[in-house]
């Protein structure tokens, strides 16, 4: 009897999260749509005719801090970066998730930059990097850790993989002198506010947590998201059906709407 309970509200979470997932999807879908239009017909900022406001600015990304290696993998230099490790094999939370995104500055050799500097807070921005700014690898269960990946295990005491434990460690990253194309919200930069280099504005995610941040060019951008409505909505319209019916009818709210 418990057995069969605890079935039937698994089925119907499932069905539910089906139809959260689904219009998830959709929203994806008007998103990328949305980003598309954008990259596509609000003109490209440079960083000394930048305005307050949504934006779409390019540039080369530039250390305003001081700059650390990646914990492990290739030991690149990032001015952003985030990293993740999770066991693969397993239904849990990542170990470890996180964006390491102090500001960094954007630059454009234009006439006038030097008077109008720019920084970019990538902390809440998505990030649509490059397969050359990615890293991965996964380390089987039977497997020893490479001596980077080992330190950085003990360091965060992450659990033993122990013989059931298949695990990932990826990341990906901004590297320093990257060109990149970033849409988000240009707001003062208050930690500025008092220096004496002239204007100073700093492109964030809006207020929605809206906003990307990529190193591909415009037109790579735009192809990507050339069919990305379709795909997502249509995608998520399905899921979201077969999870409403599902839900409808595990709830018996359909069979009392077709009994009416």
């Amino acid at each position: 009897m418990l057995g069969g309970l605890v079935v039937y509200a698994a089925l119907v979470i499932g069905s539910a999260g089906l139809v959260v997932s689904g219009l998830s999807s959709v929203q994806s879908g008007f998103d990328r749509y949305e980003e598309r239009t954008v990259i596509a017909d609000r003109p490209t900022s440079s960083p000394d005719s930048l305005a307050l406001g949504k934006t779409a600015i390019a540039g080369t990304a530039r250390p305003d801090h001081r700059l650390d290696r990646l914990p492990f993998g290739g030991r690149e230099r990032a001015l952003v970066y985030e990293l993740t490790v999770e066991d693969t094999n397993k239904i849990e939370s990542p170990h470890v998730h996180v964006r390491i995104a102090p500001p960094f500055v954007l630059e454009r050799d234009t006439e006038g930059a030097d008077d109008y500097h720019v920084r970019v807070d990538a902390s809440s921005l998505r990030l649509d990097l490059s397969n050359d700014r990615q890293w991965s690898t996964e380390i089987a269960s039977h497997e020893h850790l490479p001596p980077d990946l080992a330190d950085f295990a003990a360091a965060n005491d992450l659990p033993r993989q122990g013989m059931e434990r298949d695990r990932k460690f990826a990341y990906e990253y901004l590297a320093p002198d990257d060109e990149v194309f970033v849409y988000g919200r240009a707001v003062p930069d208050e930690e500025r506010t008092d220096s004496r280099e002239g204007k100073t504005v700093l492109v964030t995610a809006d207020e929605n947590g809206n906003g990307f941040l990529s190193d591909k060019s415009p037109d790579a951008l735009l192809e990507e998201r050339q069919r990305a409505l379709t795909r997502h909505v249509s995608v998520g319209v399905v899921k979201a059906t077969i999870g409403l019916a599902a839900f409808l009818w595990l709830t018996g709210i359909a069979q009392f709407v077709l009994g009416a």
